[in-house]
């Protein structure tokens, strides 16, 4: 039984070292996710600010020209990091599911061992019942 138990501990020790690599991608997708949202709002306002201004200031054609230059570099560059933003998002929704999952499983793991532990000290106390009934059996047996 004790093999049980073993291999038991080494499972969770492995499953213990899963949770904590999850975890760490879970968090390091929660701060890419936050730095990104952060560059996706600032390219998007600056996008906003740009053709809200657009137009302004024009004194020749190429002015004009110039500006919706600037305005579709300004437009692709905030459609880039939305999704950059979006895919982040999609791969910090999947951390946290092999998180949860891994999780799981360490509790599965948990379980399992508290389970042999538990039966191992059962039979360790049918087992000392037994020395001690064997003993008494004998004590009766050996008196005149």
């Amino acid at each position: 039984m004790m093999g049980r138990l073993k291999r038991a501990e080494r499972l969770l020790e492995i499953a213990d070292r899963a949770v904590k690599s999850a975890l760490a991608m879970t968090a390091s997708a929660d701060r890419s996710v936050i730095a990104a949202r952060a560059v996706a709002e600032t390219k998007e306002r600056a996008w906003d600010e740009a053709a809200r201004a657009f137009g302004d200031c024009v004194a020749f054609a190429t002015d004009l020209r110039d500006q919706a230059a600037h305005l579709r570099t300004l437009r692709v560059q905030a459609d880039a990091s939305a999704s950059r933003l979006a895919a982040l998002l999609d791969e910090q929704r999947k951390t946290h599911a092999l998180l949860i999952e891994a999780s799981r499983r360490h509790r599965t793991l948990e379980l399992w061992r508290d389970r042999i532990r538990e039966t191992e000290r059962a039979e360790e106390r049918v087992s000392e019942r037994r020395g001690s009934d064997e003993l008494a059996a004998r004590v009766v047996r050996a008196r005149p």
